[in-house]
């Protein structure tokens, strides 16, 4: 048994190991997208805590669903369909909804620009790994049409 736990790690790795460090490559370059939109739009303009986080997430998301799908997954033929943006749009509003709560909280008992940056990010480090699990295993993985209906059935 002890075998089998100590292969599962460089199983995963094997299996998902370059999709990670792509799918983290995205996610710095989403980070610094949003956390520099509320260094603006929080520290600079003056908006609410929640306004800001709300802007920069949704401003994020645009890069954030382009990269994912073309350079972490590769899918570059066909077009944008409904059955992907859905989803993918889905699991950025949770992060927003999630994200903006935790500003809120926070925005409302401090002033500073930092303590609002923390919120964002924290919130949406707590969901990094369900996201890439959610794009892996049901939206732009390597499973045929046939591997995704007998694994939904």
């Amino acid at each position: 048994m002890i075998p089998r736990i100590i292969a599962l790690p460089a199983r995963l790795w094997h299996e998902y190991g370059q999709k990670l460090m792509r799918f983290a490559g995205v996610s710095v370059v989403n980070v610094l997208t949003g956390q520099t939109l509320l260094v603006v739009l929080y520290g600079r303009l003056g908006w609410s805590g929640m306004a800001a986080n709300a802007v920069a997430v949704a401003v994020g998301s645009i890069p954030a669903y382009l990269l994912s799908r073309h350079y972490v997954w590769e899918k570059n033929k066909g077009d944008h369909k409904m059955g992907e943006i859905v989803p993918f749009w889905s699991l950025a509003f949770v992060g927003l909804i999630l994200s903006t709560a935790l500003v809120g909280v926070v925005d409302s008992f401090s002033d500073r620009t930092i303590a609002v940056q923390a919120a964002n990010a924290i919130a949406f480090g707590m969901l990094w790994l369900v996201r890439f699990a959610v794009l892996e295993h049901l939206l732009w993985g390597d499973q045929s049409d046939d591997e995704l209906v007998e694994t939904s059935g």
